[in-house]
């Protein structure tokens, strides 16, 4: 071998290392990239899914509240369920049935559906049931039953903060194992 090839060999070995180094840096800096953008998930995730759960918390909540204005300022009459409406149930069978109920307030006559349904229907066609209305506005009314004016608020709210808990736990636990979770 020449002096010659000797040099152009250290030349291309010089070049491979040179080239094999500049991989590695660049390998290293898109890791590095993907864990931030990683994290950057994570915590994006975290806020929207908290966000999702307070909104739903929310709901419960204004339910509550709605429920605790009735209660206290509203007026009791009797109404009488006029029909069964029907919808898909949420494992989208068929059916549930929730019942319109129509009543007099202030001389008019007003109808208002139920957020509670059920299947087998609870109530009957031509069924008398005591309402709880809002006396400033008539068509803010609830069946005066303690099951249709507090059960979604009682299961939703506690069921929204321990979800959000757990789900925050379990992002925060993500974000410190920086475990990949794009779905």
């Amino acid at each position: 071998m020449t002096n010659f090839d000797k040099k152009i060999d250290d030349a291309v070995d010089k070049y491979e290392k040179s080239v094999e180094k500049n991989v590695n840096k660049l390998a290293n800096t898109a890791e590095k990239v993907a864990s931030g953008v990683n994290r950057l998930y994570i915590g994006c995730a975290t806020v929207l899914g908290n966000l999702f759960f307070m909104a739903f918390c929310l709901w419960g909540v204004y339910a509550a509240y709605n429920s605790y204005n009735l209660g206290k300022n509203g007026e009791t009459t009797t109404g009488i369920v006029i029909e069964l409406e029907e919808s898909d149930s949420a494992e989208g069978g068929c059916c549930v049935y929730s019942p319109v109920i129509e009543f007099e307030a202030n001389g008019q006559t007003y109808t208002f559906e139920s957020d509670s349904a059920s299947y087998p229907p609870e109530y009957e066609v031509g069924e008398e049931v005591r309402v709880i209305y809002n006396p400033e506005n008539p068509n803010n009314a609830q069946i005066n039953k303690a099951s249709e004016r507090w059960l979604m608020p009682v299961i939703i709210i506690p069921a929204m903060i321990i979800t959000s808990i757990i789900f925050t736990f379990a992002m925060i636990r993500a974000y410190r194992r920086n475990d990949d979770i794009m779905f």
